[in-house]
Order: C-alpha cells, then structure tokens, then sequence
C-alpha cells in the first residue's frame, strides 16, 4: 500500500510540474495546481495513516487533520474549475472565496485541538464527517448538472465540439460519486457502528482516488480553453456593453425577446443559405455561430434563431450536415481519389475520424467506407 501511496504522490508532483512549465497557463491551469497540490497533502495523510502509530506527533496531526477537511475544499475547487472552462471570460470573484470558508471553519478548528493538546470528541468528528461528505455530494450534482447544460451549449455556438463537450470532467465527475459512495459509506460505517473498516475503504477506495489524480492531471494538462479568441464583441457588432453581450449569449434560444420578426427571418435564412453554396464556410474547422453570424452581418442569438426555427437543427448539426454532403460529393468524385476517407473529413472541415464518422453516421445512416463501397 505504502508504495501505491509513493508512486501516485510522485505522478501528482510530476503533473504539477508540468503544468508549473506549461507556457500561457490559462485560469484553469492555475485552479488544477491548486487541487493538486491539496490531493498531494491527501496522499501524504495516507501514507503517515499507514506507516505512523498513533499517537501521532504535531505535524502528523496537521497534515492528517488537514486532509480529513479537505473534502470540504475539493467541492468547491471542482465547481470553481468547471465554471472556468464552461464561461466565457470567467474570472475569480470574492464570492468563489467564501466557498472555502467550511473547510477554513473546520481546519481552524482541528488545529485549536492540536495546539492545546487536547483531543476532538467523537460527536464533533463525526457531525463533520456528515457536513463534508454533504457537502460534497451537493458539489457533484451542481457539477454534473453544469456540464449537461454546457455540453448542450456548445452545439449551438462551435461546429466541432470534441474538446469542448468536456466528456472526461463529466466521467471523473461520475467518477468522484463513486468514491464518495465507496469511502463516504465505508467511513460513516467505521465512525458511526462497532464495525471496523480499515483506512476507511481499504485498498480499493485508496487505488480509486490515485487513478482519478492520474485522470484528472492528464486530460486537465491538455484541455484547451474552450472560449478563447472568439472575440465575441467583434461578432456582436453593435453590441459593446459587456453587461448586453452576457444577456445575449446566455439568452438567444429564448426566441421571444429577440425581436426578429418573420421576413426578417426568411431573409438571414436566404443570406445564410447563398453563403454556405459560395463561400462555403463550414470548411473552416473552427467555425462558430460568433464567426458565422459575423460573416453575414447579423447579432449571433438571431442567426441561431433562425438555424434552430427555420432549419431544425441546431448551429453544430446544421454545419456538420453541410460537411457531410460536401465530403459525400468528394467521395464520389474521381478528382479526389487520390485522397483517404480521413483526408477529405479533414479538406471538408472536419478535425478528426471520430466525429467525420458519428457526423455521417448521423446524416446518411452509413458510414464513410460503407458509403464509398456502395
């Protein structure tokens, strides 16, 4: 177990010091050091929990006492990191700091015990114990609940969505319910009946949580800002108040406060259609609704009304459908031959064999290759 605990908090130190040597480190970046930093003190507290006996001397107290009240920081470090990477332009604000003010509460707490060398009664340990583990289950479903609505978000704004739909936070998010159920059960177990349940898990708890520290660092290193340049004031046009800009990108589903009426419609309906037959946009692989709505001189939240009204689809089918018709033309033509199946996805806009697959799969109820064989 000891090595398990070595080896995880050696891989934790690690991805901390790539990310410290990661150039353009974004807000994001930052709040991940700061959890991993706080998964590193965890790891520390399961390794003295194992080799030390009690009674523990002072600074095994506070690193043990520590991590005892870090679920208390985990939570909000989650939710804080998820609105990072699901809002644009987000920034920390004082009223993200008074999350942490539980695990401050309980941490001063534990550390006036172990300066007047007095011990913690088990009716106040295990009142925290509850608290924490509460806690963290109402992080987790606020979580997971963000990360639907930004997964349904993005279709109506990108055209390709791989990195953006935050697949893997979703996962460990799932992921982190799992724990909780296996060391949240197991501890209150241990706390609240005679029955005994060693490091509150065990070993299976224990390998859970360094597995989910590899996870989290990996895909936490090499997620891209999701919002970065879309220069959404330049798409906007005639909207520069910030305040405006806000109102408008959270609200241009809700069609009725748009004020676009239904020939003004029908007309960035033609406009739209012209300009995906000449210009052809949709090759572009990075194209948005900000982009798009730019190039046909209309507010983004009305081009999206019109895509979602009008069309039947929203902003990522509506491009991906053109990008497979157009990557279905270059299949059957002789002048493109020469190319694979993954490099006409790449000539028609698409950014990788997944989604060029999903995407005709979607539109044309056959794969690429079974298309190009019939």
């Amino acid at each position: 177990m000891q090595y398990l605990f070595v080896a995880s908090g050696g891989l934790t130190l690690f991805i901390i010091a790539l990310i410290l040597g990661k150039k353009n480190k974004n807000l994001s970046d930052r709040i991940l050091l700061v959890w991993l930093f706080i998964f590193a003190a965890n790891l520390i507290s399961l390794f003295v929990l194992y080799r030390a006996t009690e009674p523990f001397n002072s600074w095994e107290q506070l690193i043990l006492e520590f991590s005892e009240v870090s679920i208390f920081a985990h939570g909000p470090i989650l939710w804080v990191y998820t609105l990072s990477l699901t809002i644009e332009n987000f920034r920390l604000q004082e009223k993200h700091v008074y999350h942490l003010i539980p695990f401050c509460l309980g941490y001063l707490f534990f550390l006036t015990h172990i300066l007047s060398y007095s011990e913690v009664d088990s009716l106040a340990r295990n009142t925290i114990t509850i608290l924490k583990m509460g806690s963290l289950l109402v992080y987790l479903i606020l979580v997971i609940v963000r990360l639907n609505r930004h997964g349904k978000h993005v279709e109506h704004i990108f055209s390709n969505v791989e990195e953006k739909h935050l697949s893997w936070l979703t996962f460990l998010s799932w992921s982190i319910l799992v724990i909780w159920a296996i060391a949240g059960s197991s501890l209150l177990i241990d706390r609240l009946t005679v029955i005994v349940i060693p490091q509150y898990g065990g070993i299976i708890a224990h390998v859970a949580i360094c597995i989910f520290i590899f996870l989290m660092g990996y895909f936490g290193l090499n997620q891209p800002s999701i919002f970065v340049g879309q220069q959404s004031h330049a798409a906007i046009g005639v909207l520069d108040d910030k305040e405006e800009l806000k109102r408008v990108t959270e609200e241009y589903l809700k069609y009725g406060k748009s004020g676009l009426d239904t020939k003004q419609s029908r007309q960035i309906q033609s406009d739209l259609s012209k300009l995906m037959k000449t210009d052809k946009p949709y090759l572009e692989k990075e194209l948005t609704l900000y982009n798009l709505a730019r190039m046909l001189g209309v507010q983004p939240n009305h081009l999206s009304q019109v895509i979602n009204s009008m069309e039947g689809q929203n902003f990522f089918d509506y491009i991906n459908m053109h990008r497979v018709e157009a990557a279905k033309d270059k299949i059957l033509s002789l002048e493109f031959q020469n190319l694979t199946l993954l490099g006409i996805a790449f000539e028609c806009g698409f950014n990788s064999k997944a989604s060029f697959n999903r995407a005709f799969k979607k539109f044309t109820g056959q794969t690429p290759t079974e298309f190009k064989k019939n």
